[in-house]
């Protein structure tokens, strides 16, 4: 096991190689987004790393409702929703629970809605339960409450059999299981089996689950509810976050609880909703003009639109036979390459080519799953989406054939 030290060693030392390679902590150039594209060294790549996954950041809804929410109420609210919340707030809460059901807490962001709301739902005498692929984000909210003296294991990534087994041996010594994972998984985009958690959530009355859908959110579901909700609606013994930024393409982040008291709890205890600063005017103009799109019928045909281009990009990622992880149902796709210079030899490949593209390493995967994770978004056209499945099949003989060279050396 790695030690604290070792472990920021290798992680910086990984970060400062996707540095030098021109791969990592990039600033583009650009004086306008088209959604479309990205400048880098002057030079417009196709940007495939975009996580709005409909577009509407560029929607002029969505930014009249930014101006008209700045005009209104200025760039800021400084002051703790202890005390107060800004007025769009009101109906912000309203729209959102009409969207998701249940009771509706809005975030700072996602990230700062996972610390408030774990310390407060997860005491002693629970266990926690990550499944091995959860974003980063509820890790961190879990070591909090790891802190707090509560038990924290990791199981392996999808696996229901080891999850029951687990929930069969814990049930005797804890209170409440708590299994933390993702709706749609970040990095290899593949989707949480909800059938089978529902029947464990039905069958095991000290079971918990808590969901993070940030990636879920908005290209599915009815009303862009997101993947999660739309399969498994929100019931007892169970907490949905997610994202307002990315498909929602707004800012902050959201709790959905089935019960007033679990949302009382957290938003009159969580650290961040008492400590943290609010979402600011112009992103909850923005927020708003977005549920106001996601509770039209309008949102079925944009969820079409990326369907389309998710489905024939399956196609050509199957008729290429490109390493995949699996076949996505979502706009997250992996190409598995193994370690991360090879993973990097083809993101440098691509972006010579005219292609943005993530450069997927250690921590996000593990060390030998490194590969290239590419998103798509309605600002794509499915020739760009050909474009960017040719060239990596084009450059994936030679990137393989550095692999081996190395693995000789």
């Amino acid at each position: 096991m790695l030690t604290q030290s070792s472990y920021i060693s290798t992680i910086d030392s990984l970060v400062s190689t996707g540095i030098d390679r021109g791969v990592a902590q990039r600033t583009t150039e650009d004086d306008f987004y088209n959604g479309r594209t990205i400048c880098l060294n002057g030079k417009h790549l196709l940007n495939f790393a975009l996580c709005s996954y409909l577009g509407l950041e560029l929607d002029a809804r969505l930014k009249q409702g930014t101006v008209d929410a700045v005009t209104r109420y200025g760039t800021q609210f400084a002051v703790s929703r202890t005390y107060l919340s800004a007025t769009p707030y009101a109906e912000l809460k309203e729209n959102l629970q009409a969207l998701f059901g249940g009771h509706v807490l809005v975030t700072p962001t996602t990230t700062l809605g996972h610390i408030a709301a774990l310390p407060v739902l997860i005491q002693k005498g629970d266990v926690i339960l990550l499944d091995q692929m959860v974003h980063n984000s509820v890790q961190t909210a879990a070591k909090l409450v790891q802190a707090q003296g509560v038990r924290v294991e990791t199981l392996l990534h999808g696996n229901l059999e080891i999850l029951e087994e687990q929930i069969n041996l814990l049930s005797k010594h804890y209170r409440h299981i708590w299994y933390l994972t993702d709706g749609i998984y970040s990095m290899f985009g593949d989707l949480a089996p909800l059938a089978g958690l529902g029947k464990l959530l039905k069958r095991y009355e000290q079971l918990h689950l808590y969901f993070d859908d940030a990636h879920g959110m908005s290209w599915t579901g009815k009303h862009g509810r997101g993947y999660f909700l739309d399969g498994l609606p929100i019931q007892d013994r169970m907490v949905v976050a997610t994202s307002l930024c990315k498909g929602f393409a707004a800012g902050g982040g959201a709790l959905i609880f089935p019960q007033t008291i679990m949302h009382r709890q957290v938003k009159n205890c969580g650290g961040p909703m008492i400590f943290s600063g609010p979402i600011q005017p112009p992103m909850l103009g923005a927020a708003l003009a977005s549920t106001r799109i996601h509770l039209s019928p309008e949102i079925a045909r944009l969820q079409k639109e990326l369907q389309e281009r998710i489905a024939f990009c399956n196609r050509l990622l199957q008729e290429y036979q490109l390493p995949v992880v699996s076949v996505s149902r979502s706009p997250i796709f992996y190409i598995k390459l193994g370690l991360p210079h090879v993973a990097g030899n083809m993101v440098e490949r691509l972006m010579d080519e005219g292609f943005y593209t993530n450069h997927a390493v250690y921590p996000a995967v593990s060390r030998r799953q490194s590969g290239v994770r590419f998103n798509l978004t309605r600002h794509l056209s499915l020739e760009d989406i050909r474009r960017l499945i040719e060239a990596i099949a084009r450059n994936l003989p030679q990137v393989l054939a550095s692999k081996s060279r190395t693995d000789r050396q």
